[in-house]
């Protein structure tokens, strides 16, 4: 439950939480009263006993969310082609290949934000600090390779306190200037386009996604960054982001200084993905049932160089450190007499590098819809899709294209609490090798087996925690999940 000093309090706290997460205040709270009201203001009903609390210099609020389903999934390796190896020198998929049930906890949090008066309500000092809860799995650092959703590949601990959205900031009627770290406004502005978030057919196994695999290069939680966050004008909202790359590298090949992760999650060397310097907006206009945005993010020097090298029949991969950025448009809308919404996004991502070997580049395709059923009810639906990509570091040109369909069911038992259904299905191409998962859910079902490593003995993130180290590619994974949802 909320912790609340006063109901007024709460009230000011919504609004100024409508401003520090870039989403509307609930429709059914009354409107803040005015902090002098007149012998002229609204008319005070006789059933009240005495007037509203002044407002409090000072409010907090607890707030969190407790996600968790049964699921079972499978990664179909029994079908998995030999890519790229030769079948004579491709050993099989090892281990449990087939269904698999688990618990999973899926980005479930908690926090406190609040505020403190400058100057009234118009000039606030406003924090939050959050943290990832992990229900269902042990707390602690999880080096499982690619598999980590939120940090992929290292040894942060997303358990630990303020390891989700946290700032310190300043409000004001002219918007918010925050510092800390916080999902992207590119991350952000579709949040609520897809209907089927944390759960197996979230939309980040696609969107964001350059490569494949466990990846969300743009729908990231950018750390050490400023940014800030516009009122709502006649309709449109911006917001911008940027993180300074805090590199003593040219080529950002180690930590920023300050951080225990490369920058773009991955562990050192920081070889596939850290990036510089990183800045990104957003744009958004809310009217006559419609919701319409534009974004872009740009990565500084992004350095692949571990891709380099390989052998293909485009000649021996040239892969650097190039900028990497994308692009979306959306649109949003809902007809409020049928309760039904639909969505659509377009996507494109680029990266400046050698066209054979450059697997980052590629458009993307996602559309959803939502009807409700009543009061308590809802179904919605979803197809994502990547197009192919202009090379591949290890083939050259190949097929890598990939789609992911997904739909789901959900009951509320109150504004709170809901029961979800969902089921997933990826089907990629012949090289592609995207999974199901990675993003939103707590499990992820993608191209790794049960295999133990490959070179060397067994360390952090080497064959034996979480997943394997055989990636396999052309298969469809699959996934049914039944989850339990609770706000606070």
């Amino acid at each position: 439950m909320r912790m609340r000093f006063g109901y007024v309090a709460c009230l000011v706290l919504f609004a100024v939480a409508n401003v520090a997460q870039g989403q509307p205040a609930n429709p059914a709270e009354p409107a803040n009263p005015s902090q002098n009201p007149t012998p002229t203001g609204p008319a005070v009903p006789s059933d009240v006993k005495q007037p509203p609390p002044p407002h409090k210099e000072f409010d907090f609020t607890v707030y969190g969310r407790v996600n968790v389903s049964f699921d079972v999934g499978n990664q179909e390796l029994t079908t998995a082609p030999c890519i790229g190896a030769g079948a004579a020198a491709c050993t099989p998929p090892q281990g449990n290949l087939r269904w698999l049930p688990d618990l999973a906890s899926n980005l479930s949090r908690f926090g406190v934000r609040g505020y403190h008066d400058i100057s009234g309500r118009d000039l606030q000092f406003v924090f939050q600090l959050e943290t990832q809860v992990d229900v269902t799995a042990t707390p602690g650092s999880k080096p499982n390779g690619s598999n980590d959703q939120t940090n992929p590949a290292n040894t942060a601990v997303n358990g630990a306190l303020a390891s989700r959205n946290s700032y310190v900031g300043i409000a004001t009627p002219f918007g918010a200037i925050k510092l800390g770290k916080n999902d992207t406004p590119y991350k952000s502005v579709t949040a609520d386009f897809d209907f089927l978030g944390e759960t197996p057919g979230d939309y980040n196994s696609i969107m964001g996604n350059t490569g494949g695999d466990n990846r969300t290069e743009f729908d990231a939680r950018l750390p050490h960054a400023v940014w800030y966050e516009s009122p709502e004008v006649m309709g449109f909202r911006l917001n911008a982001i940027w993180s300074p790359g805090q590199n003593r590298f040219d080529d950002n090949i180690g930590y920023s200084i300050g951080e225990n992760a490369c920058a773009g999650g991955n562990a050192g060397p920081c070889n596939d993905g850290s990036f510089g310097d990183a800045y990104g907006a957003s744009l958004e206009w809310h009217g006559l049932g419609f919701k319409v945005i534009a974004s872009h993010e740009m990565h500084k020097k992004t350095n692949r160089t571990g891709d380099a090298g390989q052998t293909t029949p485009a000649g021996t991969s040239i892969v650097g450190t190039a900028d990497e950025y994308a692009w979306k448009f959306g649109a949003k809308y809902t007809f409020a007499p049928s309760g039904t919404t639909v969505d659509a996004i377009f996507e494109e991502m680029r990266r400046n590098d050698v066209a054979a070997f450059n697997e980052r580049e590629r458009d993307g395709y996602f559309i959803s819809a939502l009807q409700k059923l009543g009061h308590s009810d809802e179904v919605m639906a979803s197809w994502a899709h990547a197009s192919n990509t202009l090379g591949d570091p290890g083939a050259g040109r190949v097929d890598n294209a990939s789609d992911m369909l997904a739909a789901g069911y959900r009951h509320w038992f109150s504004t709170r609490t809901s029961i979800i259904l969902t089921y997933a299905h990826m089907s990629n191409g012949p090289a592609a090798h995207f999974a199901l998962g990675p993003g939103g859910h707590g499990v992820t079902w993608d191209c790794k087996d049960g295999s133990g490593p490959s070179t060397g003995t067994g360390g952090p993130g080497i064959g034996f925690i979480g997943n394997g180290t055989g990636c396999f590619t052309g298969t469809s994974p699959q996934a049914f999940s039944l989850g339990m949802v609770y706000d606070f």
